[in-house]
């Protein structure tokens, strides 16, 4: 913003950028919850796709002409269940809502620091606020979804009567997952929030020595006798 840096003051076209920004920022928060709905729909209302982890699977029959493929296994399969328990609906419900709450989050911080630009107010506590939520709420989508889709997953298997592990020396059977978690999306949570702080550091920073500079200006107090 190169009439921001010389001016002080945003420029028309500048100001056009933020609006465009700031609508753009809420349509994509709006757009995340409807994604989030549809999967939910499924959830509840369709027919949800259970993708499992397979022990001891067969080898994969696209290698098996090939004298150069000397071994191989299926690691993951696709299940089209018709039937997932109450408590297993829950918890992917709960693991749908936290993949779609960063974008939702990261969205409306986007929209209220716009906003607090175009009232020259870009480092307020209301929006360094916010984005620390924001970076809270990314944080939690690193860790828990992939674990509640476990757990998720092992409730319905058990439910439906596949093969566990330890049917494993006789058959294809299913693994009990991992908790896996995505460790990219938690580093970003953990930095949105530290920036968070740092800004909000800075603020107050920039507060004291404000007031500071305003203090040295003020005329020194006259003593009468």
């Amino acid at each position: 913003m190169a009439g921001l840096t010389a001016t002080g003051r945003l420029s028309g076209a500048e100001r056009g950028t933020l609006h465009i920004i700031l609508w753009g920022a809420v349509a994509g928060a709006v757009i995340a919850w409807c994604l989030a709905g549809v999967q939910i729909y499924g959830i509840w209302v369709g027919d949800p796709v259970l993708s499992v982890s397979l022990l001891n699977s067969f080898f994969p029959e696209v290698g098996e002409d090939s004298p150069g493929v000397l071994a191989g296994e299926y690691e993951t399969a696709s299940l089209t269940v018709s039937y997932i328990p109450l408590p297993a609906r829950l918890i992917l419900t709960c693991a749908a809502l936290l993949r779609h709450l960063p974008t939702v989050a990261v969205c409306l911080v986007m929209a209220l620091l716009c906003r607090q630009m175009l009232r020259y107010r870009p480092i307020a506590k209301s929006g360094m606020r916010a984005m620390a939520g924001a970076g809270v709420a990314v944080f939690l989508a690193g860790l828990l979804p992939g674990i509640l889709e476990s757990v998720a997953t092992v409730t319905t298997a058990q439910e439906l009567g596949l093969p566990g592990p330890v049917q494993s020396d006789v058959r294809e059977t299913l693994t009990i997952p991992l908790f896996p978690v995505d460790w990219t999306v938690l580093v970003m949570g953990i930095f949105i929030i530290v920036v968070a702080g740092a800004f909000q550091m800075g603020a107050i920073q920039l507060g004291a020595l404000s007031a500071g500079r305003a203090g040295a200006h003020q005329p020194a107090p006259e003593h009468g006798f």
